[in-house]
């Protein structure tokens, strides 16, 4: 392995951790607003989509947060298949 993919390797796991962190955050709020909505334990498919709205709108730090964290995740995916090829 080279020193590039070793960093970008590194980069790529310590962003993802992160990132699956946020991310199951964001799930259980989203999951709460849902269970409030609706006023069920298990909401349905349909009470999905307007949870999500309702947490972006109420948390919007969170939310920048998330996009942010996720933008830096594509871009070094990107950035790994240019430094970093997988070589035979």
């Amino acid at each position: 392995m080279t020193t590039w993919g070793a960093v970008i390797l590194t980069a790529l796991g310590t962003v993802f951790a992160l990132w699956a962190f946020l991310m199951f955050r964001a799930l259980f709020q989203a999951r709460r607003f849902a269970v409030a909505n609706s006023g069920k334990t298990w909401p349905g498919p349909l009470a999905v989509l307007p949870a999500w709205r309702d947490w972006a709108r109420s948390r919007p730090r969170d939310f920048k947060r998330l996009m942010a964290i996720t933008a830096m995740l594509f871009l070094i995916v990107g950035l790994s298949a240019i430094f970093a090829p997988i070589r035979p």
